[in-house]
């Protein structure tokens, strides 16, 4: 099976998801949302959080699937003491984005922020949405350590294919493994625990950058 190790050295090794294969052709500017088949229409990111099997407004899967998906893969951890990791990622600024410029870019941008993540993710990882701007990712057969490429490699596709967006919105992460004598589910405790923290710091980032253009405005 391939590791993330291998997936670092070159983009071109990188396998493609199957939640991208049918729009692997497609960018970040495209106006249909990423999809597990044809196009799904923009839905408005008034609409409740994510509740089913799968996510229509990003074409990822949705929370009940990604719970039963937690409870297989820590059973198949713990039976076969093989590695897995979660990631946490969420898509910050998105409300900000729709102020600036309409809610149907920051749909948009949302829905391009889950395709970037499930191009990066091999066929046997997983993907879905969790909460409004939350996204999970499980990458089996990888360690905590391993797992880096993945989130460098998000990272850095989320910044270049965003965009515009990428003015307004940032992508935070946090991931983890199981601890010793844990399962997935504490990896995802620990994981979110990561995840506000770097959340935290991107606010701290914004906020003092908001100072600065301020006190330089107030010069001028």
């Amino acid at each position: 099976m391939d590791t993330y190790q291998d997936m670092a050295t070159t983009d071109a090794d990188a396998p493609a998801s199957e939640a991208d294969s049918s729009a692997a052709d497609s960018s970040a500017s495209a106006p249909e949302p990423p999809g597990r088949g044809d196009a799904i229409p923009i839905v408005s990111l008034s609409v409740p959080e994510p509740s089913g099997w799968s996510d229509p407004q990003t074409g990822t899967d949705g929370p009940r699937l990604w719970d039963r998906l937690i409870i297989s893969e820590s059973a198949r951890v713990r039976r076969y003491k093989r590695p897995a990791t979660v990631v946490l990622v969420e898509v910050v600024g998105i409300d900000g984005l729709a102020r600036l410029w309409g809610p149907r870019v920051a749909e948009h941008a949302l829905a391009a922020a889950a395709r970037i993540l499930a191009k990066e993710i091999r066929t046997s990882d997983h993907i879905a949405r969790l909460e409004r701007l939350r996204f999970g990712v499980l990458l089996t057969e990888t360690t905590e350590i391993a797992a880096i490429n993945f989130v460098e490699r998000a990272r850095a596709a989320c910044e270049r294919d965003l965009q515009v967006a990428t003015q307004v919105v940032s992508v935070a992460f946090g991931w983890a493994s199981p601890p010793k004598g844990g399962d997935l589910s504490d990896a995802m405790a620990l994981a979110a625990e990561r995840l506000a923290a770097e959340i935290a710091e991107l606010a701290e980032a914004t906020a003092a950058t908001e100072r600065i253009e301020g006190s330089d405005s107030a010069e001028r």
